[in-house]
């Protein structure tokens, strides 16, 4: 518990410095509140975040292979929830990015990992429902539909627990990490978006998308 308080009052202070007047005393009155809620001093603040600046950034490959647009869209809702940057190195065959603190893109990757299965999973059984299958000369179409739909839903998962848990602030990419990314020097890549044409796959997809955390996953 100290360690997550820790880093909440880290990113509070942080906030406290880079705000205007109001939300600074906001910040500093709820990092206070926190260090004496924990029974965390000054110092023990000043050296978690030391610890922090030691952690190692890294850039981990997390697919190589065909170029499926919606495993970048997926990609990018993963990096976005979980602390970490994402891009894509074109060529044969494509390699698509994690950067980040170490742990940081070793959960983003395992969940990255999961999500990947379970939508191409959930995918293929739409696909086999009889009303689904008579539609086969279409087949191709549905499942960018149904994806396109899943990935709404699991975006709409994580945007509904950072509202209700208040992990705005956490969920901040760490400094270091910009850093190391603009080292990179990035373009900005080609469109990866898809448009809907079957809404009935689409919300079909939604529908799981939504499930995903209510799933048994990470030991949860």
């Amino acid at each position: 518990m100290d360690e997550k308080a820790k880093k909440k009052i880290v990113k509070l202070l942080a906030l406290a410095n880079d705000a205007n007047d109001e939300e600074s005393m906001s910040a500093l009155a709820k990092a206070q509140e926190l260090m004496l809620q924990h029974n965390i001093d000054e110092s023990d603040v000043f050296h978690y975040k030391q610890e922090q600046k030691s952690e190692a950034v890294i850039n981990t490959v997390i697919y190589e292979g065909r170029p499926q647009k919606w495993l970048y869209r997926l990609a990018r809702i993963i990096a976005k929830n979980f602390r970490v940057r994402y891009y894509y190195q074109s060529g044969k065959p494509i390699e698509l990015h994690f950067v980040g603190i170490m742990s940081d893109v070793q959960i983003a990757q395992i969940t990255f990992e999961y999500a990947r299965g379970s939508a191409s999973y959930c995918a293929r059984q739409f696909l086999q429902l009889p009303e689904i299958r008579r539609k086969y000369k279409r087949k191709w179409q549905l499942k960018q539909d149904y994806l396109e739909g899943y990935l709404k839903g699991l975006s709409q998962t994580f945007r509904k627990q950072v509202l209700t848990n208040g992990y705005e602030l956490a969920l901040q990419v760490p400094e270091v990490v910009q850093a190391e990314v603009e080292k990179i020097g990035l373009v900005p890549g080609k469109d990866t978006s898809h448009t809907v044409r079957d809404r009935e796959a689409f919300y079909s997809g939604y529908a799981e998308g939504v499930r995903f955390k209510d799933k048994d996953r990470l030991g949860a």
